[in-house]
């Protein structure tokens, strides 16, 4: 383009003056589709059950073969009024649970922030063949992204079961997490 269309106060060829509304598409037109179809909505809640409750299992049964070993053995004792005491518990026990608990919230964070991250899928969403991608470019999310998705997952979703049900009859089938972070879940290519 020439000098004299990019002067001050003066739009572009492409660009309608300020102020005024751009033209609108014309009559039938269709928004391109993704290069990849977007996933159901099954898929999500089947790859959400497997990385809530599949993926942690080694950090929960650590954690219940610790608490079997820190109360085996210990004495219980209930009060007249309904309190309750335990002594005699195995400290070893206890250091255990501890573990598997901390085991439960490492695997969690390496699943959902570190693997979906890097490669657009928790172990729920690879076996089931599905991927979280940016919406703008349709790479993987990276870490930080996906804390944050998992972050507004949480709060979202603990704030109104409506989270989850969004992607129900959302054109783009997109949770209010995926639209914060601008992600899509799609079938994995």
């Amino acid at each position: 383009m020439s000098d004299q269309n990019w002067g001050p106060g003066q739009p572009s060829q492409n660009q309608p003056p300020y102020g005024q509304m751009p033209p609108m598409p014309p009559q039938g037109y269709q928004p391109p589709t993704p290069a990849y179809p977007y996933a159901t909505w099954i898929s999500r809640v089947l790859a959400s059950i497997l990385d809530g409750f599949v993926v942690p299992l080694p950090g929960v049964i650590l954690a219940i073969i610790g608490a079997v070993i820190a109360f085996s053995g210990s004495e219980v004792t209930t009060y007249d009024d309904g309190s309750v005491s335990a002594e005699g518990g195995n400290p070893v026990g206890v250091i255990v649970m501890v573990v598997g608990i901390l085991a439960i919230f490492l695997i969690e964070v390496w699943n959902l922030v570190f693997r979906q991250g890097n490669t657009g899928q928790t172990l729920g969403k690879k076996w089931l063949g599905i991927s979280v991608i940016r919406e703008s470019d349709g790479v993987p999310l990276g870490p930080v992204m996906a804390l944050l998705r998992w972050i507004m997952m949480a709060i979202l979703g603990g704030a109104c079961f409506l989270n989850y049900l969004w992607p129900l009859w959302d054109s783009k089938r997109q949770c209010w997490h995926d639209m914060v972070v601008r992600s899509v879940v799609v079938r994995a290519r």
